[in-house]
């Protein structure tokens, strides 16, 4: 007969049993190694707590700082001004989700010489193609022999902040001409950085050229120069130096991240003694010097390159003649060194200009005087209205250049310093065109 049931538990797999002996699992976990675990995650749980506190600790007294810490008159803005501007802008999106769209499209990745282009992205209103360039609507762009492209360059008001892709400055011009034209735009480029981004357009493997381009430039130049104190640099050119080799020392990451906070940079600046502020007069007239001489190395490059081109210096809400509320509003809301360095800015280039002109160099200062309603979003940007009232000023300076017997040969759809080419605007030779002004409608 059988005995009663075993108490004992089943039989383990082979490599538990010794010989006929089943070995008691408490001889094979030594429970003292979870002590060791348990300590370990109790102070790494410490550690993040007083990193925490710590950083809350720093936030803290950056706020305070910033309160107690004023920045000088100069620096100063209306707070209800602000207010207006910001109404403004959420009001004059293109269509309705726009900003959280631009929002979601800001993401850049790092390129060399102009430091960055933007990630791909696709929205209802907004197309970032592979690339990194703003999508162009181009109706009357074809993939026949004589098409011909105008490349457009220039900071965030070519990229098209503000406006869908549809009335992006690029989208508009192409109403006017019957020519592909190529957005090369990127927020927060200066003059310079328009220049290498045409460079390195250039030194894609084909041998493709526009017919034309043309650069817009200026705001950038200025709001750099104000950051920096002299002209030339790009803006934000101080986060790239706190950061060079910030992985290769503690001490240069943390002066990097606390180069991020303003009330921290606001006490420096005060145990340090007041900085002299530079005179705006006198970095006016530096800063309209080094755009015409990125000007004339930019001529000299497309004149040897075969492309001609056309320069424009952009105009600003500071110039309007008669502003609507909302307008007034952003410059109520601007630094007040802001607006004087723009706009005397302009007044040394218009005096250079007058003392030797340049043909392919337009001042458009003016171009909005004839009309008070509303033109900009805030001190640059300017809405689906000023976009196409810039585009046609361009349109008619473009009239005045007939087309020239250009050779050129597909270029490169791999090619990442180029915008992407829809429905194949280039084809494989292009036949010549007669010597005639572009004929343009809207």
């Amino acid at each position: 007969m059988s005995g009663p049931p075993s108490d004992a538990p089943p039989l383990a797999d082979a490599e538990f049993l010794d010989s006929n002996k089943l070995i008691d699992p408490n001889e094979l976990i030594d429970p003292s190694k979870f002590r060791v675990f348990k300590r370990a995650g109790y102070f790494l749980a410490i550690f993040w707590l007083y990193v925490g506190l710590a950083l809350v600790g720093l936030a803290l007294v950056d706020a305070g700082l910033r309160l107690a810490l004023k920045p000088a008159q100069s620096l100063r803005v209306d707070a209800k001004a602000r207010a207006l501007a910001r109404e403004n802008m959420a009001a004059n999106g293109s269509e309705r989700g726009y900003w959280q769209e631009h929002e979601a499209a800001r993401v850049t990745q790092w390129r060399p010489y102009v430091y960055f282009r933007r990630k791909p992205y696709a929205g209802k209103l907004i197309h970032v193609d592979t690339n990194g360039f703003r999508a162009t609507v181009n109706p009357t762009a074809s993939a026949s022999a004589d098409q011909r492209a105008i490349w457009l360059f220039g900071g965030s008001t070519v990229w098209g902040t503000g406006v869908s892709d549809a009335h992006t400055l690029a989208s508009e011009l192409a109403e006017f001409v019957p020519l592909q034209v190529l957005n090369f735009g990127e927020t927060g480029y200066v003059s310079a950085q328009s220049q290498l981004a045409f460079m390195a357009s250039l030194r894609c493997p084909d041998a493709a050229r526009p017919e034309f381009a043309v650069f817009i430039d200026g705001v950038n130049d200025v709001y750099a120069a104000l950051q920096s104190g002299m002209a030339g640099a790009p803006q934000n050119e101080s986060n790239r130096q706190a950061e060079f080799n910030v992985t290769r020392s503690g001490g240069a990451f943390a002066a990097a991240m606390l180069e991020h906070l303003e009330g921290i940079r606001l006490l420096e600046q005060r145990v340090r003694g007041t900085k002299t502020e530079p005179d705006m007069d006198e970095l006016a007239v530096q800063v309209a010097r080094n755009y015409l001489a990125v000007i004339a190395q930019t001529r000299a490059i497309a004149v040897a390159q075969g492309v001609r081109v056309l320069f424009i210096w952009q105009p600003s809400v500071f110039d309007k003649a008669q502003p609507t509320a909302e307008e007034q509003g952003v410059i109520g809301s601007s630094l007040l060194r802001h607006r004087d360095l723009q706009l005397a800015t302009t007044r040394a280039l218009k005096k250079l200009l007058q003392n030797a002109p340049l043909a392919d160099v337009l001042v458009l200062d003016t171009l909005f005087d004839g009309n008070n309603g509303p033109i900009f979003i805030d001190f640059a940007h300017t809405g689906a209205a000023g976009n196409a009232l810039l585009a046609g000023r361009l349109a008619q300076e473009l009239r005045k250049l007939p087309l020239t017997e250009v050779q050129a040969v597909s270029p490169s759809q791999s090619c990442r310093d180029r915008p992407v080419l829809a429905n194949g605007a280039f084809s494989a030779q292009h036949t010549a065109l007669p010597q005639q002004p572009l004929r343009l409608g809207r």
